[in-house]
């Protein structure tokens, strides 16, 4: 999941690229998981200004008539930054095919390796919030990604992560909208930092295809994130999983919609 819907605890030699990739794996010891930066994501160019104008009491209620509509930022649109090396590793039908490629993981559905065309990749990010009263708002960010693969494929990926909560500070949700950059997710920041929701509900899905054909590979996850209950030693991730996503949240459901964990490389 995708890119790259971000702050990730993970082994410092066995990092998931993204949240989406859940297996069944030999995972590495809690205590051995660093905090790092999530999957995959950066890019430059255009960062429109959040439509959010107005200043929202927390105990404000249906005064915003007419505004309560979803509001969607687009927080990046231009060439792919992140992840511009990547390759699906071909590999027999196997318990692998299921398995996150950073921890081995591979694609039956490919008969040879594929890597993505070096400069191909284009990239948008947004966000979006609607006020539904009494201070509650529904979220969501998404990142889209499309490029050329080194066999003449093209390629698509998408993710997106839902949420529902509250502000800290009694504004609108502020997203970041700044250029990521080291200690700084920037727009690939799902959760803005005025921001509490104990639940994510992230899809994410990879498709590789001929010009004009049919899907030749893909991987389709869904996944529901909850938030660590402290004292969080007490609440560790699953054995399945045992990362710790955003800093606080841990997988609490997990679905392989379709395809193969192994063929999504982001």
């Amino acid at each position: 999941m995708g890119s790259r819907a971000q702050s990730l605890t993970v082994p410092e030699t066995d990092v998931p690229d993204v949240i989406h990739k859940l297996a069944g794996l030999t995972w590495p010891k809690e205590s051995d998981m660093p905090n790092l930066s999530c999957s995959r994501i950066t890019r430059l160019s255009l960062l429109l200004p959040l439509a959010f104008a107005a200043v929202l009491p927390l105990g404000a209620d249906d005064d915003r008539k007419g505004d309560d509509h979803a509001k969607v930022t687009v927080l990046y649109d231009g060439p792919l930054l992140h992840d511009q090396n990547w390759t699906i590793k071909s590999g027999p039908v196997s318990p692998d095919n299921q398995k996150n490629p950073s921890f081995g993981g591979t694609c039956s559905m490919v008969p040879n390796d594929v890597s993505i065309q070096a400069g191909s990749g284009r990239d948008r990010v947004t966000f979006e919030a609607e006020y539904t009263g009494l201070g509650v708002w529904k979220m969501a960010w998404m990142e889209t990604v499309s490029g050329g693969a080194s066999n003449g494929d093209e390629w698509h990926y998408q993710q997106r992560i839902e949420f529902s909560g509250t502000t800290t500070n009694g504004t609108a949700p502020r997203p970041n909208r700044s250029i990521p950059s080291p200690g700084n997710d920037g727009f690939l920041q799902a959760i803005p930092s005025n921001v509490s929701a104990d639940t994510l509900d992230l899809t994410d899905f990879f498709i590789l295809q001929p010009p004009g054909g049919d899907i030749a590979a893909s991987s389709h996850v869904h996944f529901v994130l909850r938030q660590q209950i402290p004292p969080v030693e007490t609440d560790p991730p699953p054995d399945y999983f045992p990362v710790v996503v955003f800093g606080k949240y841990i997988v609490n459901l997990h679905d392989q919609l379709a395809g193969q964990f192994g063929c999504d490389p982001l």
